[in-house]
């Protein structure tokens, strides 16, 4: 059922006629994801995010999906995953004529009885266009020592790619990630990526369109060790 209602919201929004705007300074989305545990019964849950850029974004001749990323534009956002269960919300900031970055986020978990409060830190730098390279530290007894970057770069002819990885060493287990999305235009991107996560080796393909400057869709399908899923979601630009 969410998932129709989401779909029908889309079709509402590409009919809307809605302004190509060459800035934006707000994002705001929904995405529904159906999950089917093996051996279990399947599950389908709501997620929500949003973003408030401080300054106007510009995305002309830029991936729209990386315009915000490129001009290492300092926001505060908020994001949830199964339910309201899990929340984000957050800061990143971009230190002005520097190279350094700072983000702070809290998390609050209230699942099944297992309620937990959590709040953590990235620093990072942004050496040359394109690349932020981060570590991050969360309340948590010690430091689980952890590097991530993402890299977009320009192939020319309208083309680009986005390549993101990390990897974390914690005291039990590694937890290694790496994706990748090819932009076939400012519009339209396929990826795919590999994330290990206490031992559950999970594949991602995903894939995300414009339609229009301010509208776009996104569909991703994940399969895991135990568990496969499929999520259909939608974002809007103001």
């Amino acid at each position: 059922m969410k998932t129709k209602i989401l779909a029908a919201s889309i079709m509402v929004l590409l009919g809307s006629g809605a302004t190509v705007a060459q800035t934006y300074q707000i994002e705001a989305g929904a995405a529904v994801t159906h999950t089917d545990p093996d051996g279990e019964k399947s599950d389908d849950s709501l997620g929500l995010n949003g973003t408030y850029h401080f300054t106007q974004v510009q995305t002309a001749n830029l991936p729209l999906a990386e315009a915000g990323f490129l001009q290492r534009s300092s926001n505060v956002y908020a994001r949830s995953f199964q339910e309201l269960d899990v929340i984000n919300a957050g800061i990143e900031f971009y230190v002005p004529d520097t190279m350094f970055y700072v983000a702070g986020e809290l998390q609050r978990v209230d699942i099944q009885g297992y309620r937990n409060n959590d709040w953590g830190v990235r620093l990072g730098v942004t050496p040359v266009a394109g690349l932020l390279v981060w570590t991050s530290y969360f309340d948590e007894p010690g430091y689980d020592v952890n590097i991530h970057a993402k890299y977009v770069m320009d192939l020319g002819y309208n083309n680009s790619l986005n390549i993101e990885g990390g990897y974390t060493d914690y005291d039990s287990h590694n937890a290694p990630y790496v994706f990748g999305d090819f932009y076939f235009n400012r519009t339209f991107s396929v990826g795919t990526g590999y994330s290990d996560e206490y031992e559950n080796d999970a594949f991602t393909l995903r894939s995300r369109k414009f339609f229009t400057d301010s509208i776009s869709g996104e569909l991703a399908y994940t399969k895991a060790d135990d568990d496969k899923s499929f999520t259909v979601g939608a974002r809007m630009r103001f």
